[in-house]
């Protein structure tokens, strides 16, 4: 039987199966036919191997472009060449067989904050890159663990912040101990996108996007529920983020926070119910 994934995320697991080597001898063939007969899969597979091998033999060179743009998210008060100082100075390195010589290869010296910032920036890279045909909403959720580009936005009144995107206005969220810090705008999967994030009571970081244009399909493993009487799709994602999207005046709304589900379904229904009980 040939192998069909029933959502971006089964086939965004076949294909790491496919590259770490874990599929099973009754698998492969079938999932190795449908990757080489879909060219945005043929792509990503690559990608993945390429990196894979790269890891293996301890990592590419960083590129300057990516050491620059690390550069630019450190302190901007500081002069630039003090920023490129802090992510490290290059050196050489040396190449198995090459008698000590060094190669034409140049390796950074990065410091753990640098290499965060550089994870933040590989994450952003890989969710605009993605090989998905249609947009996807596990893509968006994972959009928690990627820094803001934006700050936060303003507050319009105790129900709203002061910003809008195709027609939704996004929750202030304050009365119930989630404060707003920043936001994202992007591309995923081919698809325009804004993302505002907020801090929990916890401390633990949500992430709310709203995409443009027409609904997403929604992932198979979300589940139908109500909250309060607000319909609403919600599924945990194997990272640990609690996942809800809805649709709100037409655009899908995606929140995740590596949370419990019941506080993220309490946090998509609060503006429909908000909207609800709203005078005419």
């Amino acid at each position: 039987m040939a192998f069909t994934p029933r959502s971006d995320e089964e086939a965004a697991k076949a294909i790491t199966r496919l590259v770490d080597g874990t599929l099973s001898d009754r698998e492969r063939p079938e999932v190795e036919a449908w990757a080489s007969a879909t060219p945005d899969v043929i792509r990503t597979v690559a990608l993945q191997r390429q990196v894979k091998h790269g890891l293996a033999a301890g990592g590419p060179a960083t590129p300057q472009a990516l050491l620059d743009r690390v550069a630019d998210r450190l302190d901007p008060s500081k002069p630039v060449s003090e920023r490129r100082r802090a992510i490290g100075t290059a050196r050489p390195s040396t190449r198995p067989g090459s008698l000590g010589r060094p190669s034409s290869r140049w390796r950074p010296a990065i410091s753990l904050g640098a290499v965060a910032a550089v994870a933040a920036i590989v994450i952003a890279v890989v969710v605009v890159m993605s090989g998905a045909t249609t947009p996807s909403i596990t893509t968006a959720a994972r959009l928690a663990f990627v820094k803001a580009n934006e700050p936060a936005p303003g507050v319009s009144n105790a129900h709203y912040l002061d910003v809008s995107y195709h027609g939704v206005t996004f929750p202030n969220y304050r009365r119930l101990n989630a404060v707003a810090t920043g936001q994202l705008r992007n591309r995923i999967d081919g698809r325009s996108a804004l993302t505002v994030f907020y801090r929990l009571r916890g401390g633990q970081r949500l992430s709310y996007t709203v995409f443009s244009g027409r609904p997403v399909t929604v992932p198979t493993a979300a589940r139908q529920t109500r909250f309060q009487g607000v319909p609403l799709r919600v599924y945990q994602t194997s990272d640990g983020l609690s996942v809800v999207t809805l649709v709100r005046h037409g655009r899908t709304c995606v929140l995740a926070a590596p949370t419990s589900k019941r506080t993220v379904l309490a946090l998509a229904a609060e503006p429909v119910l908000v909207s609800a009980n709203s005078p005419a």
